[in-house]
């Protein structure tokens, strides 16, 4: 070899030598300057497009088991490119054979011809010896040289551990901002306690984090049919929601069925896109988060997914307290004043249903001459004279925290010190039935000028007593039993009309505060010794 040649070859050396550290200069300030794996992608698609002068440069991902295997994750031109599948199929052929393609001379090759590919380099792309796609670039005006295949390989095996550290910068990101906004959910949960408005808040901070023209709730119960939706912000009382509430309701009736999370897209000329994920409430409840219309220009991503599924594992919880306050009031909000009920509801450990013994003090009122009155008057005048007396009676036992159980007749029946427990039940009982004999006084003035005269007794007795939901399938009742409750009947029978009788055991928790009469033992039924009964006269104090 001559010393002119070797002095070329020299060069040329150096030469290919200044290119491979040029490029690899240039992948590091691309590696650098984000941790964006798209943006990643798109400027290492471009060096590779200029470096090596092919028409075409793509990227495959390949997810082994996954619901899409292989995926174009990339492409210097995206649009530009008609057969997405060939590509795939190429993918494919690397990763699986785990040989590279390279064709400079695609005559032979009917497939590549009819996707006008010219010639092919294909790379697999390998992280940990485990491949995680495919680097594909086609169409050289010349063939491909060896210098074009070792740039090429420098530029696989380089974007491959790039992308990975990329990857594992974005999960850490996604993973942090899925926390920011199930701690969010979780402040918004615990600070405010109206259950719409806390919704609300919850579904506009869904939108604003997913970045979506809107956010909604569908609450579905199966046993009533019935469903309850939900939208966040101003967008509730739209012309939008009120054109598309059906839509809606077949996102939802759809995201039901299959029973995970689903991705629609081109509902109609208002709904482009949307994301819904289920949750159940019980057996009979159901519902559907959602977000409706991406303003991303890719629409709904893979982090949209996990904080939509985020949000709905937080709130879901949520909707089970809502129902369970929701049946709690429908069962107690006959009996107790709405104090007592939200006394009840900052409580929700405590199981109120539950059938149990409670020291308690039982009233009985009952009007002295109504019987012989319904015989005189119109039913609609003995409704009227009722419904009067009942409201009255009604206000004074809940303002005294006492628990309203039934009417019978012209008869009240009522307790105190369940199911909120009361330290000084008894007293609050004889406040109320004080308060009751005065606001029957009221009435008789009023029903006097009717020529309408009856007056009120009251029997107070205070014991153990079996207190809860009482009944059978077809109704229950929340109510009590026992001894306590019968002696309490037997008092109210005995009180003239004006009298409050009391117990015993009722005047011992209140002697100090109460200003009574002693009067003689009376014989009740049930009882074989006759029983110390007091008439009430007033408050000490």
């Amino acid at each position: 070899m001559t010393s002119q040649r070797k002095v070329e070859k020299l060069i040329s050396k150096l030469q290919s030598q200044s290119i491979r550290l040029q490029l690899l200069s240039d992948l590091e300030e691309i590696s650098n300057s984000t941790t964006n794996i798209k943006v990643l992608l798109k400027e290492i698609l471009s060096l590779t497009v200029r470096v090596i002068q092919v028409q075409y440069g793509f990227v495959v991902f390949y997810d082994k088991g996954g619901h899409e295997e292989f995926k174009l994750a990339a492409s210097n031109e995206a649009d530009a490119y008609p057969d997405k599948e060939l590509l795939k199929l190429i993918s494919a052929d690397v990763i699986k054979n785990h040989r590279p393609v390279i064709i400079n001379d695609t005559k032979m090759h009917k497939r590549l011809r009819h996707g006008k590919v010219k010639n092919i380099i294909a790379l697999p792309l390998m992280f940990n010896k485990e491949p995680t796609g495919t680097f594909i670039i086609l169409n050289k005006r010349k063939p491909f040289k060896k210098r074009d295949l070792a740039l090429f390989s420098i530029i696989c095996r380089f974007s491959s551990t790039a992308l990975q550290h990329a990857k594992g910068y974005q999960e850490l990101e996604e993973k942090n901002k899925e926390l920011d906004v199930i701690y969010t959910v979780d402040q918004i949960r615990d600070t405010i306690k109206d259950f719409n408005v806390m919704m609300e808040t919850v579904l506009q901070e869904l939108a604003r984090v997913i970045d979506a023209k809107l956010a909604f709730f569908m609450l579905y119960n199966r046993k009533s049919n019935k469903t309850d939706l939900k939208v966040s912000g101003k967008l509730k009382s739209s012309v939008f929601v009120k054109n598309n509430t059906n839509v809606i309701y077949e996102l939802t009736r759809s995201t039901l069925n299959n029973g995970e999370t689903m991705e629609f897209g081109g509902l109609n000329h208002d709904i482009y896109s949307a994301l819904c994920t289920p949750v159940m409430i019980d057996n009979d409840t159901m519902g559907v988060f959602g977000v409706i219309n991406s303003n991303n220009t890719h629409g709904f991503s893979s982090l949209d997914k996990k904080v939509l599924n985020a949000v709905a594992k937080q709130a879901d919880s949520a909707v089970f307290e809502d129902m369970e306050k929701s049946a709690l009031k429908g069962v107690f909000q006959r009996y107790v004043s709405p104090e007592v009920i939200e006394q009840m509801l900052n409580e929700p450990e405590k199981d109120y249903m539950k059938v149990q013994r409670h020291d308690i003090s039982v009233l009985f009122s009952d009007l002295r001459g109504f019987t012989a009155l319904s015989d005189k008057l119109a039913p609609e005048k003995i409704a009227t004279l009722l419904n009067e007396h009942f409201d009255a009676m009604t206000q004074c036992i809940l303002r005294h925290r006492g628990t309203l159980d039934k009417f019978v007749g012209d008869e009240v029946m009522a307790f105190f010190g369940a199911p909120i427990h009361q330290e000084a039940h008894a007293l609050k009982a004889i406040k109320a039935a004080l308060d009751m004999q005065h606001a029957q006084m009221e009435l008789e003035k009023k029903w006097k000028k009717e020529g309408i005269t009856v007056r009120l007794g009251i029997g107070i007795n205070t014991g153990d007593a079996v207190v809860g939901n009482i009944g059978c399938n077809v109704r229950t009742d929340y109510t009590v039993i026992g001894d306590a409750v019968n002696i309490a009947a037997r008092l109210c029978s005995a009180a003239a009309g004006g009298q409050i009788l009391i117990s015993e055991d009722t005047y011992q928790e209140v002697k100090k505060s109460v200003r009574v009469e002693k009067l003689a033992p009376i014989q009740v039924k049930g009882k074989s010794k006759p029983i110390q009964i007091y008439s009430v006269t007033g408050l000490l104090h």
